[in-house]
């Protein structure tokens, strides 16, 4: 599935569930209903774990018949063990609600076995269960749920579902003569009505479970994200799993092993590479669902890939420092690297407090490409011995405002020359000899010892989240998991006292603490730890942090344990949010005038400039507003006329930047 969006726009209602996962979870798989046929069937629909993408609802209409769904076949035997749950969203439909204070609709759902041929074995089935409409709140969401099924469908055969509507008042005279009026519509595939199954395949006989961490991923177009998949076998025997994927678009997908052998109860691991082609445009992003199949049951996950703006960047190689004599020109060769996408012409200069040139004064430079430029710098002839000069060389882009500096030290020296003599002395007697060599073995046994105490492991540090990204003027928090990994011995014995430190490579005006200079554990117990990252509003985009976090236990010769996190930079975002929306009159006639009061909200960290509203009934534009600023933190209020239309009117509004539009909620 490959979708643009704008860059400066998050979804709100659509892409959360563009975005919900379609996976295995330890109680149960998601099947999503979708609007295609089954395979092998003229009259069941299909329902399978890929997550649905359109915006606009598919209906069946349960007053016209039952609507069936089938899952395409399993290769082998799935175990069903526990509670199957059915998320459908029914809309009761009447063409005057107004009218109307109350609907009643009872509906039923059956779980199947579909063969091959296309019988159906009745599993399990709920009982007739009433859903109330009142006036025009026509669309519910309900969960039937089918207790305590303990069934096998064998290999080749398809789980599936059947709705029906019961006890219909509306087949039998004199009522049959308004049911042309009246529907009872099951809502489906789409990003705002996702009706779906949940079936707890293996839940308590082990199963295949999909783990990957980040889940989502920004990416340069044309080049490559790559997530690893743990892939966790929770069946008591060895299995070989199988990992897929149902995409095939103009984005490249490598899975890599695509099979994996794993031991019972534990974990094996599969990278999947994806690549967006080299003309996919900033903003576009693909959200596939990755499968695995074993003879112990079956998972998938969700995987999605953004493509990141280009950007610019420079970077300096800088050589050694040199010495030289009072009258000599020391020369420094210095590696220019276009660290950024897009070419990019960079002025040079150099300063220093001794005489110094470069042998060029500009350059221009492809995406990844290197250039040398040497700078030069006379040492006076009066220059003291051992007096100094640092040469600064800069780098300025002249399409954005990237920038880099290196610099490197000059020191005067003046040359001479110096003797010396010894002599040497006599042999060392054998006595002397093994005493010395006595002395050593010793030394080596006490040396043995004491790394033995120093390697012994006292703490355990872990993070779940080690990378973030925020834009200049921001903070990043993570949290640090320490432990101590010694048995819990009666009285304390293993009590220890953690000292806490911050180190690694932090840059200037960067600051990043503790929340904690000293913890006390006793053994296996752990504790959590805040490291709080503040980066300064000047911060360059190229600048970013390693971050060590350590700890020493206290009175223990160890080296302690460190871990290491990163904190990146980022543009800062837009980030528009539709807070509420309310219609004046509430309840309104035919040809009536409507004021939608509509309140966005900025939760971005940039201004939001060029914004705007656009109105739709029953999926028509009816009304817009453009060219509104909201600043960071702050809101607008908008109000938008347009007159009802007959029946019922679904109003839906989107928000956008520029002309494209982003933000929805129905």
């Amino acid at each position: 599935m490959e979708n643009r969006r704008l860059l400066q726009l998050l979804v709100v209602t659509a892409a959360i569930f563009l975005v919900l996962p379609s996976y295995a979870s330890a109680d149960g798989t998601w099947f999503w209903l979708h609007d295609e046929n089954a395979s092998g069937s003229s009259t069941a629909l299909l329902m399978d774990t890929s997550n649905p993408v359109s915006s606009l609802d598919s209906k069946q209409d349960l007053n016209v018949g039952p609507a069936t769904w089938y899952s395409p076949p399993f290769k082998s035997d799935q175990k069903i063990y526990g509670d199957v749950s059915v998320s459908l969203f029914i809309e009761a439909y009447f063409l005057r609600t107004d009218i109307l204070p109350l609907q009643v609709r009872v509906v039923r759902v059956f779980l199947l076995d579909v063969s091959p041929s296309g019988v159906e074995d009745e599993i399990a089935s709920t009982s007739a269960t009433p859903m109330f409409f009142i006036s025009n709140e026509t669309v519910k969401a309900k969960t039937f749920l089918l207790k305590n099924i303990d069934y096998t469908i064998p290999a080749s055969h398809s789980i599936g579902i059947r709705v029906e509507k019961t006890i219909d008042l509306l087949t039998y005279f004199p009522f049959s003569i308004l049911s042309p009026f009246f529907s009872t519509n099951v809502l489906y595939d789409s990003t705002t009505h996702p009706s779906s199954v949940k079936v707890p395949f293996n839940t308590t006989q082990g199963g295949v479970e999909l783990d990957c961490y980040p889940q989502e991923r920004s990416v340069k177009a044309g080049n490559e994200a790559t997530y690893e998949i743990a892939v966790w076998n929770k069946g008591n025997q060895k299995d070989t799993i199988t990992l897929s994927t149902d995409y095939s678009g103009d984005w490249n997908v490598e899975i890599d092993p695509e099979t994996v052998v794993v031991d019972p109860n534990y974990l094996n691991y599969s990278d999947v590479k994806i690549t967006p082609p080299v003309n996919a445009q900033p903003g576009s992003f693909l959200n596939i669902t990755i499968k695995a199949e074993g003879s112990g049951g079956t998972d998938s996950i969700w995987l999605n890939t953004t493509v990141a703006e280009p950007t610019y960047g420079v970077k300096i190689i800088s050589p050694e420092n040199k010495e030289g004599r009072p009258g000599d020109t020391v020369s420094y060769t210095f590696t220019v690297k276009n660290t950024g996408d897009l070419k990019d012409s960079y002025s040079l200069s150099v300063e220093s407090e001794w005489t110094a040139s470069l042998d060029k004064q500009h350059i221009t430079l492809l995406a990844g490409e290197s250039a040398d430029v040497t700078a030069s710098v006379e040492i006076p002839l009066n220059a003291q011995n051992g007096s100094t000069d640092r040469l600064t060389f800069k780098v300025q882009s002249q399409n954005s405002s990237k920038s880099s500096s290196a610099s490197v030290t000059t020191t005067a020296i003046f040359t001479g020359g110096g003797g010396g003599g010894g002599g040497g002395g006599g042999g060392i007697s054998r006595t002397v000899l093994f005493i010395l060599f006595v002395i050593g073995v010793i030394a080596l046994l006490i040396a043995a010892i004491l790394l033995t105490e120093y390697a012994k492991k006292y703490v355990v540090l872990g993070c779940e989240e080690r990378m973030k990204e925020v834009p200049p003027g921001y903070s990043a928090d993570y949290k640090i998991t320490i432990k101590n990994p010694l048995e819990k011995i009666k009285g304390g014995k293993n009590r220890l006292n953690y000292k806490l430190a911050v180190g690694g490579e932090i840059p200037e005006k960067w600051n990043a603490e503790l929340d904690k200079d000293v913890v006390t554990l006793d053994g296996g117990e752990k504790a959590e730890i805040n490291l709080h990252v503040e980066v300064p509003k000047e911060a360059s985009m190229d600048e970013w942090a390693s971050i060590d976090v350590i700890a020493k236990p206290v009175g223990k010769r160890s080296k302690g344990e460190k871990i290491n996190v990163a904190t990146l930079l980022r543009e800062p975002r837009v980030s528009l949010e539709i807070e509420s929306v309310e219609h004046e009159p509430k309840k309104f006639k035919e040809g009536e005038k409507v004021i939608s009061k509509i309140t966005i909200t900025n939760k971005g960290e940039a201004p939001a400039s060029d914004a705007q509203v656009i109105l739709y009934v029953n999926g028509k534009e009816k009304n817009r507003v453009g060219g509104l600023a909201v600043p960071v933190g702050s809101h607008v209020e908008v109000d938008i006329p347009w007159v009802a239309e007959p029946g019922e009117n679904r109003v839906t509004v989107k928000v956008a930047m520029g002309k494209e539009a982003g933000i929805e909620r129905t």
